[in-house]
């Protein structure tokens, strides 16, 4: 599976191609960073390691995922989706419609554009599959069983995309770093692929647990209709809403139960789209928030299903590309290195923050159609803050916390004790507030997210 740079000039050389996901750039992915020595002046104990991520301003991503904020609308998916000339197609979470923002959408449009390629091409025809995530790795797959010389062009120097995960020494359990849910269903081919390849998943089966800032209980039910009774009155109004001017309108922002409003919308929905409220259609936007279905969490290695799927493929590995110039007869690409390759089609399953940046270039220019749909879809960012303890300070099974309160940094939290047996907590970090704490230091970071568990401290189930 593993192909160098310069290795894959030589066959592009001969006639061959490739292509990748991104600009040029030193900046590696999220990495495993050490916690700080030391306490932290917080009565919640510091923790023994942490890891942190950074989506936002990884150059390969340039975001987490996909989310339809005011405005926009799925038919932008359609659109982002449609092949050029039958010579470019396109792949990714964001150009499902049926699950995106998801691994399963991701994996699905993978399929569909090499279906899509498979119909209009000729046998044997060199293909490049620009990024080797899921969706790459799923479209690479089904054309090189379909006979295609199949070529994959990697900007990083591994597979998985946002899917990522690690095992630093000193952890008990692998730790996702991107991607880490999946519905628990009879219907999931995704979870059947997951239970073939011996990757394990646990179900979390305890209701999430809401608190105020004094450790007392809170009821999310209370969200869960105020959101429902804003969406209704934003399906009568002329334009579109966001759904925070959705929750004004119906005066549920003046409520005394606002802060337990915005516990669900931190937890419900902003953690599953990476955008907060403000930016949120209330027309389309929550249609992509699946209903609250029991789901698992990855323990085992997740990104070993890219890896599976990528078996027996050529992946040319650190090999930006910064354009892709296509006609009737073929594409060429040009490398950040500087030198160009050809192939006779491309599949570019690069995520939608990349597409917005200026680092990978079209020529001629993407439609104007396309750059629109480009342009209106928003990119989420969900980052995530590991904490692992000496021992659980938390009287808690249930896997998922939220936290009542404006000024909470880390609203949203991940209990893995009880789906692993260690003391592992997880904070969700996302949109704005993403950006905010991504600019603190490592111990600066660990004491907001100490600072943001204090009221788990004082809860005493069933007091």
């Amino acid at each position: 599976m593993d192909t160098s740079r310069r290795s894959f000039l030589v066959g592009a050389a001969s006639g061959f191609s490739v292509l990748m996901l991104a600009a040029c750039t030193d900046q590696d992915p999220p990495r495993p960073t050490p916690t700080p020595t030391g306490g932290v002046d917080n009565a919640v104990p510091a923790p023994l390691a942490s890891v942190r991520t950074s989506w936002g301003t990884d150059p390969f991503s340039r975001g987490s995922s996909s989310f339809l904020p005011v405005g926009s609308s799925p038919a932008q998916r359609v659109v982002l989706a449609e092949p050029l000339q039958n010579r470019v197609f396109f792949a990714g979470e964001a150009t499902s419609l049926e699950h995106p923002n998801t691994v399963r959408g991701a994996q699905e449009s993978g399929a569909r554009a090499a279906a899509e390629l498979d119909l209009v091409a000729d046998e044997d025809e060199r293909v490049i599959v620009v990024g080797a995530g899921i969706a790459g790795a799923t479209a690479a797959r089904r054309l090189a069983d379909a006979g295609y010389q199949v070529q994959v062009v990697e900007a990083r120097d591994r597979t998985g995309g946002r899917i990522v995960t690690v095992r630093p020494e000193e952890w008990p359990i692998p730790l996702q770093l991107g991607a880490a849910w999946v519905p628990d269903s009879e219907t999931n081919a995704l979870l059947e692929q997951l239970t073939l390849l011996g990757i394990r998943t646990v179900a979390a089966v305890e209701p999430p647990l809401a608190l105020a800032g004094s450790g007392e209980p809170v009821d999310l039910a209370i969200g869960s209709t105020s959101v429902a009774d804003a969406v209704e009155l934003a399906a009568e109004a002329p334009a579109d809403l966001s759904l925070t001017s959705a929750l004004i309108e119906t005066g549920a922002a003046e409520s005394d139960d606002w802060s337990v409003i915005d516990a669900y919308l931190a937890g419900r929905i902003e953690a599953v789209l990476g955008a907060e409220a403000a930016e949120v259609s209330a027309w389309y936007g929550l249609e992509e928030v699946p209903e609250a279905p029991t789901s698992r969490f990855v323990l085992g290695n997740f990104q070993s299903l890219v890896d599976d799927a990528l078996e027996g493929v050529d992946v040319a590995f650190d090999t930006p590309v910064t354009s892709i110039s296509y006609d009737g007869e073929g594409v060429s690409l040009r490398l950040a290195s500087g030198e160009s390759v050809n192939a006779d089609r491309v599949v570019v399953a690069v995520p939608l923050g990349v597409l917005k940046g200026e680092g990978l270039a079209f020529e001629p220019a993407l439609p104007f159609e396309r750059r629109a749909a480009i342009a209106e879809i928003g990119v989420g960012v969900q980052d995530v803050v590991w904490l692992l303890f000496d021992e659980p300070f938390w009287e808690t099974d249930a896997v998922l916390w939220n936290l009542t309160g404006e000024d909470v940094d880390v609203p949203t939290w991940v209990n893995l004790e009880p789906l692993s047996g260690s003391p592992v907590l997880g904070g969700l970090i996302i949109g704005d507030n993403a950006q905010r704490l991504g600019e603190l230091s490592e111990e600066e970071l660990i004491a907001a997210a100490l600072a943001s568990l204090r009221p788990f401290l004082d809860f005493v189930p069933g007091s």
